[in-house]
């Protein structure tokens, strides 16, 4: 087990830690991210990007801190939105406008987003993003009734 394994993600599954990866990870992993070219974040190891959409009713370029899975030539994204009921804005604003840039090291570039339908793909996916961070399943009983939406970007 790694360090963050052991000691790191069992505080983030905590209320300070999720205090933290809600109200105060998000406003430092913007120029983090920006100031590394996507090599660093507040969570690090954890695989963090600058994912920059189109807002859905704006048309105005909107840009967060998001976790996110490598798998293979593509990245998994998790419309988590810490387990609360709706979807996350940026899930909305991908579902209307597909096309997305990801600052994310030597991942960063344009990507196309889709969501992933496939029950075996996403149960896949799914295992892959609880490999990531553990947490997700907290996320997935606070989410009630809600799918957790999974959505791959594929290199434009």
């Amino acid at each position: 087990m790694s360090f963050y394994e052991r000691i790191l993600e069992p505080l983030a599954r905590t209320p300070l830690g999720y205090w933290y990866v809600t109200r105060i990870a998000p406003r430092i992993d913007p120029p983090l991210l920006r100031l590394t070219g996507g090599r660093l974040s507040s969570v690090y190891p954890v695989p963090v990007m600058l994912l920059t959409t189109i807002g859905a009713k704006t048309g105005l370029p909107r840009t967060l801190p998001l976790l996110y899975v490598i798998d293979d030539d593509s990245l998994i994204l998790i419309a988590s939105n810490y387990g609360r009921p709706g979807n996350p804005s940026w899930y909305r604003n991908l579902k209307a406008n597909p096309r997305v840039e990801a600052l994310a090291g030597k991942h960063s570039g344009t990507y196309t987003a889709t969501e992933i339908a496939d029950p075996t793909d996403r149960a896949e996916a799914w295992a892959r993003a609880l490999d990531v961070y553990a947490g997700y399943s907290d996320y997935e009983v606070r989410a009630g009734d809600r799918t957790i939406p999974l959505v791959r970007l594929q290199r434009a």
